[in-house]
């Protein structure tokens, strides 16, 4: 194995809303970190719109733009993960990689391909690259969904951390695939797999392909320059279990960091992650649109009721006390959604090349 000096972080997906996002993260707080981003799209925009066009706004992208490397591959092509690993031989690797949940039910068939034979082709060129190196098995972060539990969890209910899976969506029966085949590779000792469960990650720069995408245009379209008014696909009274990219990320990190003993003693793998609670219950549309009108008040922003509303409706709300148990995942000082919605407002403005213009379904 090449000597290496610093610490090298792969991230599949690493040119989309949370991979970007992340590497951002991990190189600004770690300055031994260098992340490699696997990714089909080769637009960086999304990390190098870090580097501000708005006067007097900090330039984060130049600071650590010599500890990025972009390869540009496609998961389904198992050459090409396995390259990736005998190549840049990560410490650690992020599988974020993934056709979204209304692209996969778009394009079943690639849904497919994407999000399970390509998580598939991460964990073999993991194992084989462990294997041939002689190194301890590499620890493989996986974010899982909500829609992953499906259709026996009543709407808006709280969701165990084990409650039964039955995914109706190509996304969802994926997620819960690559969920159980991480957990085996790791019985069998190939690789260390631990995987969050989110609700709908809400943050400037997501991209398009998700049913839920609603209640992150509701936030970015009235904060940018010129303000955008924004139709939403769903009623003011629907409820959504979403959380903001800042703590999405603490999740997932704050799991890969994790001691391997509190895993192994719980015998867990994969955790729920809750968002914001009001009264112990998730917003709704017409929620979020107050906290944006408290930011801009004449934001305009309106609802109509359509047949993905259903879908939005039928997810319930994740119970994440396995997670605040087992790996002190935070118990106090969360954002509420009135300080999310502000910070991620504050961002739009900020670094407004980051920004996307997004459809609802997206290849």
């Amino acid at each position: 194995m090449a000597q290496q000096t610093k610490r090298k972080v792969l991230i599949t997906g690493g040119t989309g809303f949370i991979g970007s996002n992340l590497a951002m993260r991990l190189l600004e707080t770690d300055t031994e970190v260098e992340v490699v981003l696997f990714d089909r799209n080769p637009d960086l925009s999304r990390l190098t719109g870090f580097k501000s066009s708005v006067p007097g706004v900090k330039d984060r992208y130049t600071p650590v733009k010599d500890r990025i490397t972009f390869v540009q591959g496609d998961l389904t092509i198992l050459p090409h993960v396995l390259a990736l690993f005998d190549n840049h031989e990560p410490d650690s690797v992020f599988h974020l990689g993934a056709l979204l949940s209304a692209g996969a039910e778009s394009n079943p068939t690639m849904g497919f391909k994407v999000d399970t034979v390509g998580s598939w082709h991460v964990f073999e060129a993991a194992r084989i690259y462990c294997q041939h190196a002689g190194r301890p098995p590499i620890r493989l972060l996986f974010p899982s969904t909500i829609a992953s539990f499906g259709q026996f969890i009543a709407a808006g209910a709280l969701v165990p951390n084990e409650a039964v899976q039955m995914p109706t969506t190509m996304y969802g029966v994926a997620k819960v695939s690559v969920e159980r085949l991480g957990e085996y590779y790791t019985r069998k000792g190939w690789i260390d797999f631990r995987a969050v469960r989110y609700p709908s990650v809400i943050g400037a720069s997501r991209g398009p392909g998700g049913t839920t995408v609603y209640s992150t245009l509701m936030v970015q379209e009235p904060a940018r320059d010129p303000p955008r008014p924004y139709f939403a696909y769903v009623g003011a009274d629907t409820r959504l279990d979403i959380i903001y990219i800042s703590e999405a990320l603490d999740a997932i990190v704050g799991l890969h960091d994790a001691p391997a003993a509190a895993l192994v003693k719980s015998n867990r793998r994969v955790y729920n992650i809750a968002g914001f609670r009001n009264a112990g219950q998730a917003p709704t549309a017409a929620e979020i649109k107050a906290a944006v009108l408290a930011q801009i008040p004449a934001a305009r922003i309106e609802f109509s009721t359509t047949p993905i509303e259903a879908t939005v409706k039928s997810f319930g709300v994740l119970d994440d006390s396995a997670a605040m148990a087992d790996w002190a995942w935070k118990k106090q000082g969360r954002l509420d959604l009135n300080k999310a919605v502000e910070a991620f407002i504050d961002e739009v403005r900020a670094y407004p090349d980051r920004i996307k213009s997004l459809e609802l379904f997206g290849a």
